[in-house]
């Protein structure tokens, strides 16, 4: 088979997503757009050839198949055009669609003292991160990603004209629709409206100089469901005073691990002396420590605490707190993992677990399924991240992320390794299944009040808040299933069809021939 004109001939791993559960066999061409002119050429040449079964990737981190499926023949892989830096003639800071985090938070930092309150994991690709909302452990000082965002270059299909066209649109835009697709690109523009080739940010924070990291971690033998109902209170109440400054992680894993824990960053605020935050650091951990011993008892971690991000030991030696630069805390907390099957949901929290939820974690995080080893479940886990603090400042409305008002945000997640047919990358059904079942079950178990989703609207105690865009389940509905509207209810509530500025209204002015389309995509109607 030859490759067309813009494209090069495809290899096998082109076939293949960062999560080794997606596969895209009928793949024919990839594209890989170095400048702008380029893009808008292939891009068009994509579409005209291969039309709806062209998809966009630029880290490769997808965690369901909008990418890598049997419809799939052509791909723009934006992963040359990754640069960073600042632009004289936008008078802003950019970063392209190809741009890895790590390559991201080091020219920032390097170049300008700048950050991000993006993500952890290092080899996230900006393409989908930023635009499907983006955030990490400088959120609840500085906002979600998508806050900062004031423009993009994003190529777009012109369905009448029958080209692709370059559009600059910023939140100075003379044009409406030119202010709606920014604001929808907020949040929810992977794979909606078109090809982001750029980002762009008026104004950046500056990057803290130092940070601290400690973690606390308990026996998994030591809690009861009683202590461990009463960990999960004890945590809701402590990201709910913790300053803006820290962030935590806690990496409720599975019985197999042995053991559970929290992870938490502290960053020094502007101005603050090393020894001055150390200090502070140190107070914070020794209030954490005596808090959450009321409740169980410390013990040292014996393994790195796994999950996504994760693989974060505690520190070496009799030090409680490790203190850093920022630029290696950054290093500290970028692990994605290595490359496995796995299988992600989510849900936002505005208040603490109700009774039932703390039962139905402790009861799955201790079932081990039928046929899966108990040692397989070890890395299988809910990581409950701290939320709310600048995130919470921002109205519902301003951008295409309306949760505002969550205190946590909850990431399930569960992973195997297993062999596959060659060339084929078909896990053991298996196991697949298994894991599959027992996390899909242990989500409809906790939310089983709301039928079997973090349904706010089904909700009268205002606890849950729906899902995120950017981990995204099939299994809370798709097109193929006719019950997407489910879905993208969950990640943009009102946002979606109901404000008057809304997501469908968007989608229908920049795309009408309903190009950019995946399994749960922004319908036309």
């Amino acid at each position: 088979m030859s490759a067309s004109i813009g494209s090069r001939p495809v290899v096998l791993s082109d076939r293949q997503g960062f999560d080794r559960r997606w596969f895209a066999p009928a793949l024919e061409a990839v594209y890989v757009p170095k400048t702008d002119t380029e893009a808008v050429t292939q891009v068009g040449e994509a579409i005209s050839r291969y039309g709806r079964d062209v998809k966009v990737v630029s880290g490769r981190h997808c965690y369901e198949n909008f990418v890598y499926n049997e419809t799939t023949r052509a791909i723009v892989d934006m992963s040359t055009m990754n640069r960073a830096g600042w632009d004289d003639r936008r008078g802003a800071y950019f970063i392209e669609a190809g741009c890895e985090n790590w390559s991201a938070y080091r020219v920032l930092l390097n170049g300008f003292a700048k950050t991000l309150p993006a993500g952890s994991c290092y080899s996230v690709g900006a393409g989908g991160h930023i635009t499907g909302g983006g955030y990490g452990l400088l959120s609840r000082l500085h906002g979600l990603t998508v806050d900062h965002l004031s423009a993009v270059d994003i190529v777009t299909w012109n369905a009448p004209a029958n080209r692709a066209e370059l559009h600059h649109v910023s939140a100075k835009s003379t044009s409406a629709d030119e202010r709606d697709l920014l604001w929808a690109l907020q949040g929810a523009g992977t794979g909606n409206f078109g090809v982001i080739l750029r980002y762009y940010f008026e104004r950046l924070p500056d990057a803290p100089e130092f940070a601290s990291i400690y973690t606390l971690s308990w026996n998994w033998a030591s809690l009861t469901p009683n202590s461990f109902a009463d960990l999960l209170a004890a945590y809701a109440d402590f990201v709910r005073v913790m300053p803006e400054t820290d962030f935590s992680l806690l990496k409720l894993t599975h019985v197999s691990a042995g053991q559970l824990g929290m992870i938490v960053q502290s960053v020094s605020p502007q101005g603050a002396t090393r020894l001055d935050h150390q200090a502070e650091a140190e107070r914070r951990y020794t209030e954490a420590l005596t808090r959450f011993e009321a409740i169980a008892e410390h013990a040292p971690l014996e393994n790195p605490l796994g999950g996504h991000p994760g693989w974060t030991a505690a520190p070496a030696g009799n030090d409680n707190v490790q203190h850093v630069t920022y630029l290696e805390a950054l290093q500290t907390l970028n692990g994605s993992g290595p490359n496995r099957f796995g299988k992600y949901k989510s849900a936002y929290m505005n208040k603490a677990f109700p009774p039932e939820q703390s039962e139905a974690i402790y009861r799955w995080l201790n079932t081990t399924p039928k046929g899966v080893p108990a040692s397989d479940m070890s890395q299988s886990l809910l990581q409950v991240d701290s939320y709310g603090g600048a995130i919470n400042r921002v109205a519902s409305d301003a951008t295409a992320v309306p949760q505002r008002n969550a205190i946590m945000k909850l990431q399930y997640q569960t992973y195997w390794l297993n062999a596959s047919r060659p060339g084929e990358n078909i896990p053991d059904d298996t196991q697949a299944d298994a894991h599959l079942s027992w996390i899909n079950e242990f989500y409809r178990d906790v939310y089983a009040k709301y039928g079997g989703f973090p349904d706010p609207a089904r909700d009268p105690t205002g606890t849950v808040a729906g899902a995120y865009y950017n981990y995204p389940d099939n299994v809370l509905g798709t097109h193929a299933t006719r019950n997407v509207d489910n879905a993208l209810w969950l990640y943009f509530l009102d946002n979606f069809r109901t404000n008057r500025r809304n997501l469908v209204t968007v989608k229908r002015r920049w795309d009408p021939a309903n190009v950019f389309h995946h399994a749960q995509s922004i319908p036309l109607q």
